[in-house]
């Protein structure tokens, strides 16, 4: 065999190697410390929630303390764009949903970070539909009530939603549109907020996450009278959706999504996906969040990628239609 030849070979595979190589080590000492989930929303929240369950999971997989960072604000934007600065290490991520992801980059006018340029999906979290509810002392008692009561209340009627850009917020609008009714919206510094005024008589009703209305629900304070997706909820077996209530076509669905920075490292975005998805697996996890009434729901990166583009062709031309536009 010609030796030069030889020699210029294996050089040339071990060249194509050291990258693997390199990668292989980066991703055989991590994580080396303490791991951060950015939560951009208050705590009580649904999406607190479900963060404090997955780092509880994660934390127990990786041997490493997992911190979950409430940094809400501004529709969430403020903590999703302190995820975008932070050092594309593998030692932060954000635990995003439709708000950070789809509607706050069409409603805000100075959005610090761009939802696809800036991240990196690891992986879906859960997924599940809303619910519409009324205070306990309401004179609706069922949907087809509330809607007649929206309908012949004009100036009168509110919603109370987790704040300008939220799933509630942005479903209400779409319920307005296809039902063809008014109602002011009243935002609120979270859900835990909403649900308060919701059961104080504040609001007419909010169309809201279903783990974050079943505490309330369970003291008798508000009452449910619908949910949002295209079957019933298991949760709720007994109500209508939106669809068998009259508006033909309505689905609207809270999700949840795990999120690095699009700079971090490729075996770290491939290490921490198969962890959420070992996580989410666990039948003890998967109960937990039945109980509250998502769904744990792992979607690959890929996946969840044409998901959100699917969601924000979905959901812009709404925003755009309502009107919604701040500052």
């Amino acid at each position: 065999m010609n030796l030069p030849i030889a020699i210029a070979t294996a050089c040339a595979a071990g060249a194509l190697l050291l990258p693997q190589l390199a990668a292989g080590a980066e991703d055989a000492g991590y994580p080396a410390k303490p791991i951060t989930l950015i939560v951009p929303f208050p705590a009580g929240g649904v999406i607190d929630a479900t963060a404090r369950m997955v780092a509880e999971k994660l934390q127990a997989q990786l041997k490493t303390t997992v911190v979950v960072d409430n940094r809400p604000g501004a529709g969430g934007t403020i903590g999703t764009a302190l995820a975008a600065r932070a050092p594309a290490d593998g030692y932060t991520f954000l635990v995003g949903d439709a708000a950070t992801q789809v509607y706050s980059p069409a409603i805000f006018k100075s959005v610090k970070y761009d939802p696809v340029k800036s991240f990196a999906p690891i992986g879906q979290i859960s997924y599940g539909p809303l619910v519409v509810l009324v205070g306990s002392k309401s004179p609706s008692k069922s949907f087809p009530e509330l809607l007649n009561e929206i309908k012949g209340g004009a100036e009168k009627i509110n919603y109370a939603s987790n704040g300008n850009g939220s799933t509630p917020h942005l479903a209400t609008e779409m319920f307005k549109q296809m039902a063809g009714v008014k109602s002011a919206h009243i935002p609120f510094s979270g859900g835990p907020a909403a649900m308060t005024a919701l059961a104080a008589g504040d609001v007419t009703y909010s169309i809201n996450h279903i783990p974050l209305a079943m505490s309330i629900i369970a003291t008798g304070r508000v009452k449910p009278v619908a949910t949002t997706g295209a079957m019933r909820s298991p949760v709720f077996p007994d109500l209508p959706t939106l669809g068998e209530a009259g508006i033909k076509g309505f689905e609207a669905y809270s999700w949840i999504g795990l999120f690095a920075q699009a700079a971090v490292p490729a075996q770290i975005q491939h290490r921490m996906s198969a962890e959420l998805k070992t996580a989410l697996e666990d039948p003890g996890l998967q109960k937990k969040m039945a109980a509250l009434g998502d769904v744990a729901f792992y979607r690959s990166p890929e996946d969840l990628n044409r998901y959100v583009g699917a969601e924000t062709a979905r959901w812009v031309p709404i925003i755009r239609a309502s009107g919604i536009a701040l500052d």
